[in-house]
């Protein structure tokens, strides 16, 4: 008996610690288990520079998120970091001042750092860093803040790295950008284990993480000529080679995390041979700039795992397009949306700042309202069964406007459906019979416009809508009473 109750009490701390850490969600694998609780992960955040950054309050940052409403935030992890001139944009948290910046390997006695500062001895752990970082996580856990946490990234700025061959007194390879995240990369591959081994090791204890392999390995590395592509067979199969370290590494310790990696631009079909070939260990596609949501609407029914759009950008700074994006991408299927934004900044952590971008070619967004209209969408999706929803146009039998419709559906129970463009949507949908509420809301704040009970016979309803200017959302509710 004394056995059969220590047994018990393990597996039951066991389940526990397996149900509180973010995962797939058993009954429907194209959304998020965590604390379990089913959930989407919606995000307005910094560029990424919260922890390399130490001029950055990352305790303001966190603290603004929870009290806003949002429930993620991405970090780069130490391996690349920007110079104050990097993609046009004036004030970054990405690019720290020349002191400022601390990554996971301690600085050596020599002189000759390219953004300042001497020289990375990658035989040696900075203490500091490990120690911010475990501050950083822990305080986002207490928040129920989830962190994609990301290993790898070169763009054109490898000559920034610790691991460029000028950066450290290691004697690394020199290697063109393009090699970085391949197999052919020299030496520079032991040090890019070591460090990935390091860092999975450190952060295995937090539930609240989703460890990603590399932020856009297609930048300046495509497979394919255009704005659209994966990256080459090259570098899958140098992702292939890290998601096995991590696997690995993580086999003798407590925790499993998801994994993530970039996978292109806006969408394209992921075909079957990397999903049971170089990314059968990937739980999470990511995607940037898929403004018409194609990364969703083309996997969504080929790709039993989470989808996710987790950089927006090349638009204007102020755009109802961020908002309009978020929404479009959640009723396509995914499961993730992180729209990047610059308000967040050093000594503007509450989000009360912004940035000027000095070229023609990028900017993003900088408007400090965006992030509680994500915040709206984020309350939204969490109130309904979303777990037992999907898109689904079969119930539309007919969309009398010119906007574009996004139908998310629970058949039988729970309808919601986001309009974008046009000025007044009407629109005859499929619904059982039976008494319904119908709710037009406002998607920027979720403030309802009007909220009747009607009686549906026939099998079908048509509606007409108020007028609005950029969006508006349709939800509509089964109920057990009556009209009146």
């Amino acid at each position: 008996m004394y056995i059969k109750a220590i047994y018990c009490l393990i597996l039951t701390v066991f389940l526990s610690h397996s149900i509180a850490q973010i995962q797939l969600h058993p009954k429907n694998r194209h959304y998020f288990n965590y604390k379990d609780k089913p959930i989407v992960l919606i995000a307005s955040s910094e560029h990424y520079g919260a922890v390399l950054n130490t001029d950055f309050d990352f305790e303001i940052y966190l603290e603004t998120l929870q009290k806003i409403g949002l429930n993620h935030t991405r970090i780069f992890l130490g391996d690349y970091v920007e110079s104050k001139e990097a993609f046009c944009i004036e004030t970054n948290t990405l690019s720290p001042d020349a002191d400022k910046f601390i990554c996971p390997w301690q600085r050596s006695d020599i002189p000759g750092y390219a953004l300042g500062g001497n020289k990375f001895d990658l035989a040696k752990w900075d203490d500091n860093y490990f120690s911010r970082l475990h501050q950083f996580m822990k305080s986002a856990r207490d928040k129920d803040i989830v962190v994609e946490a990301v290993l790898f990234f070169a763009s054109y700025t490898l000559e920034n790295a610790p691991l460029y061959f000028k950066n450290n007194i290691n004697k690394t390879d020199s290697i063109p950008a393009n090699k970085y995240m391949t197999l052919s990369n020299g030496n520079v591959l032991q040090w890019q284990k070591k460090y990935c081994i390091k860092l999975v090791e450190e952060l295995n204890r937090y539930d609240n993480l989703i460890i990603n392999i590399a932020n856009e390995p297609w930048f300046a590395n495509q497979a394919n000529p255009g704005f659209v592509s994966p990256p080459p067979e090259a570098t899958k199969k140098w992702i292939q080679t890290v998601s096995e370290w991590i696997v690995e590494a993580e086999a003798s310790l407590p925790k499993k995390h998801l994994i993530s990696v970039d996978y292109s631009n806006e969408g394209i079909v992921i075909p079957e041979e990397d999903l049971s070939g170089y990314y059968r260990n990937i739980s999470v596609f990511n995607h940037h700039y898929d403004r018409n949501a194609r990364s969703a609407t083309l996997n969504y029914d080929r790709v039993n795992r989470v989808l996710s759009f987790n950089e927006t950008g090349l638009m204007p700074p102020s755009t109802p397009q961020y908002r309009i994006q978020g929404w479009k991408y959640i009723f396509s299927g995914g499961a993730l949306y992180n729209n990047l934004d610059f308000t967040f900044q050093v000594g503007y952590e509450d989000g009360s700042g912004g940035t000027n971008f000095t070229c023609a070619w990028y900017s993003a967004c900088s408007d400090p309202q965006t992030k509680y209209q994500m915040a709206a969408l984020l309350r939204f999706v969490q109130s309904i069964p979303f777990i037992n929803m999907k898109p689904d146009f079969s119930v539309v039998a007919v969309n009398y406007g010119d906007e574009n419709i996004y139908p998310f559906v629970w058949k039988g129970h729970e309808y919601a459906v986001y309009f974008e463009g046009g000025s007044r949507a009407k629109i005859k949908l499929h619904i059982p019979d039976g008494v319904w509420i119908v709710r037009w809301i406002n998607p920027s704040d979720l403030k309802i416009i009007s909220n009747e009970k009607i009686k549906i016979s026939g099998n079908f309803c048509e509606l007409l809508g108020p007028e609005y200017t950029d969006d508006v959302l349709l939800h509509i509710t089964k109920t057990t009473q009556g009209l009146r």
